[in-house]
This record gives structure tokens, sequence and C-alpha cells, in this order.
């Protein structure tokens, strides 16, 4: 490792650069919000000047990460492998690496936006429009500011998956329930709901799930559909709110008050453990550095005796 790189890797890590690109993200939401405004041109002109001056800040940032790594493909590193033993058995674990997320989620976004600073040179005008777009996840990196903030993105992360299965549970049952209704409503369209397509039953089920006005659905189709007893389709309204909206929500809403319960349990238990080595270490330093100054007046002692 050269010393301009030790150089550059402790440019990179230390505490003034984080202050200052954590600075130009604030700096940029400011200029993104105050885009939305109505502005005249020479406003317009030099909001995009400044854009352009943070494009070119973020990319000598990211250009600075990538170099500053000891290998720079380091810095596109996602996983990180570990061994463990399954029944006996060496088995390899990946897990993604919050680095590495945020490695690729600032690569992306740096890419994205230079494509749309120079969309006019390609054929497809819509680059510009998605450059455009992509611009504003930066101000997720603000997440990053503090350790607060740092610890309620974990928490986020790591209900995650309990969010993906709750997820797919709703989707399960809406797609269960619109092939019942499409059957059921003769695939028509009616002043309140749209039963005539799959997707259209998704998105008139998502608007009962939620509650909007879904009573005024049941008794629409209650008032128009003769091929079922109205009491036949208050259960099936019924039945999926229940299922839905009531019984789902709040089985999630337990899952996830026990999964944060549990995650602050565990770490808790490490943060008191960790405690605890660091307390048994420090009482063994002390305990050394008591048997070394007996140590000491012994030999003192001995030579005050021998004289």
């Amino acid at each position: 490792m050269t010393v301009a790189h030790q150089r550059l890797k402790s440019i990179v890590h230390s505490k003034e650069f984080c202050h200052a690109v954590n600075y130009a993200i604030i700096g940029f939401a400011i200029v993104v919000g105050i885009e939305t405004f109505h502005l005249n041109d020479s406003w317009l002109k030099a909001i995009n000047t400044l854009e352009y001056l943070f494009l070119a800040f973020f990319t000598l940032e990211i250009l600075l990460r990538i170099f500053a790594e000891d290998h720079p493909i380091d810095f596109f590193n996602l996983f990180k492998t570990r061994k463990i033993l399954v029944e006996g058995r060496k088995k390899t674990e990946f897990e993604i690496t919050e680095h590495g997320f945020w490695n690729y989620f600032d690569f992306i976004l740096i890419v994205m936006s230079v494509i749309g600073l120079f969309a006019n040179v390609f054929v497809f005008p819509g680059f510009f429009q998605v450059g455009r777009l992509f611009r504003i996840f930066r101000i997720v990196r603000l997440l990053e500011i503090s350790e607060h903030l740092k610890e309620v993105e974990k928490r986020i992360v790591s209900i995650i998956p309990t969010v993906f299965s709750f997820a797919v549970l709703l989707m399960i049952l809406t797609y269960i329930y619109s092939i019942i209704g499409m059957f059921m409503f003769e695939k028509r369209v009616f002043a309140s709901s749209n039963f005539s397509s799959i997707h259209d039953s998704f998105i008139t089920l998502f608007q009962v799930m939620t509650l909007d006005n879904w009573s005024d659905v049941m008794k629409d189709l209650t008032a128009n559909v003769h091929g079922f007893h109205p009491l036949v389709i208050e259960l099936y309204f019924i039945s999926f709110v229940i299922l839905t909206a009531i019984v789902a929500f709040n089985v999630f809403v337990a899952v996830m008050t026990s999964h944060v319960q549990e995650r602050l349990e565990k770490d808790m238990k490490e943060k008191i453990s960790e405690a605890e080595s660091e307390f048994q270490n420090g009482s063994i330093q002390e305990l050394l550095g008591e048997i070394r100054s007996l140590k000491a007046e012994v030999t003192e002692l001995r030579k005050k005796i021998s004289v």
C-alpha cells in the first residue's frame, strides 16, 4: 500500500469527509424541495447549476471511495460468507453487508444521474426523466447521519422478511377472492367496482381491504347482482374484510411487536455480555497490576534485607 493510497483511505474514512457528504445530502434535499415551487427562468438556471455541482461532488465522492479500497473491486462486494456447522457438515452462509448495500445504492444513483444528465445524446429522451427521478432517492442516505437513525434502519431491515411474508399472505387471499368475485359477478363493471378482469378485481378488493367505502361496494353489488342471494354477497365481502383488514392486520401487528421485542432483548443480552467481558478484562488487568506492584515491593524488601 503506497503512501498516497494510505492518505486517500484516511481521508475517506475521516469524520470531516463523512460530515461533508452528509451536509451535501442535506443541501441537495433542500434544492430538490425548492425545485418543486413555481420558479422563473433565472431561478431554474441557478437550481440546475447547483444540481450539476452536487452531481459532480457525489461522483467525486464515490470515485474516492472506490479507489480508497484495498482493491477497487472490493467496493462492489455485496455479500460476506462464513462457514457454519449444520448436522456435522460445513455449510457456507451468505449475508448481505450493510456497507455493500449502500455502495451499490450510491453507485446506481450516480449512474442513473449521469445518464439523465447526458440524456440529450441518446435517442430516447425518457432517460432524462428516469435519471431525475432516481436522484431523489439519495435523500434516503440521511438515515446514515446519526447512530440513532442507523438503529432505526436496522430495525426496519430486520422486519423485511416478516413484511414480505405478510404481503404474500394478503396477495394469496386477494387472488382467491378475485377469482371467486369474477365468477360471482359475471365479469361485469359496476358503478362502484370492477370485476371484469383479474387486475381490476385486485384493485377493487384492495379498496375493500383498506375499508375505503367497502360497504357502498357491497350494497351496490347486492342491489345489482341477481344470480346470488344478497346474503351470499354480503358474506363474501364481510369474510374478506375480516380475514384481511381485521385478522391479518392484527396478527401482523402482534408478530411485528414480538419480533421487535425479541430483537431488542437479543441486543440487550449482547450489550450485557460485552459489558461483562469488558468488566472481567478490566478486573483481570487490575489484578495483574496489583500483582506486579506486590512483586516490585517484595523485590525491594529483599534488597533492603540483604543489605
